[in-house]
């Protein structure tokens, strides 16, 4: 990408300025054909999930022995962020955790340094915020998400708990 921009020079002439490559459009760019990339893969599999149930994956050894019987793997984020939002149990401040996600049949999994599990049953509200996905808890606490792909992950998790409803 390549714009040019009129300037004028301290003794008044005009010039142009140059600011292809610049790392802020760079960084720009791949960020809106990221963001495009994901929002095609989530319509895919919304459209997908309208028409058949979700498929299951074969669990990784380390989600395998924190299933329990007939829970399914759905989906993964190898590379997730989560941070509580609200009053802490101890009233220290909220802090992240980070992982790997899992999108089980039942409920959300972080198995990081210290696993953290949300049941479906406790999830009120997913939404996004930029490159978060924020979930408002039934016991009014909050807890943002970064995960890559956050709007297709967001509709691997509704397909998850809608299923899990019925």
């Amino acid at each position: 990408m390549e714009r040019s921009l009129g300037h004028v020079a301290s003794d008044g002439a005009p010039r142009d300025v140059r600011i292809e490559g610049e790392p802020a459009i760079r960084d720009a760019a791949e960020i809106l054909a990221r963001v495009a990339a994901d929002e095609a893969a989530a319509d895919r599999a919304r459209e997908g999930y309208r028409t058949s149930p979700m498929i299951s994956i074969a669990p990784d050894s380390r989600i395998a022995a924190v299933l329990d019987p007939g829970e399914l793997l759905v989906a993964v984020r190898p590379s997730a962020l989560l941070e509580r939002r609200g009053p802490q149990p101890d009233g220290r401040a909220p802090t992240g955790l980070a992982g790997e996600l899992y999108v089980t049949s039942r409920r959300l999994i972080l198995l990081g340094r210290m696993p953290l599990v949300i049941a479906y049953e406790e999830i009120k509200e997913v939404g996004l915020a930029g490159e978060r996905l924020l979930f408002v808890l039934r016991d009014g606490k909050g807890v943002w998400l970064e995960a890559p792909q956050p709007r297709l992950l967001r509709v691997e998790i509704a397909a998850a708990r809608a299923a899990a409803r019925t």
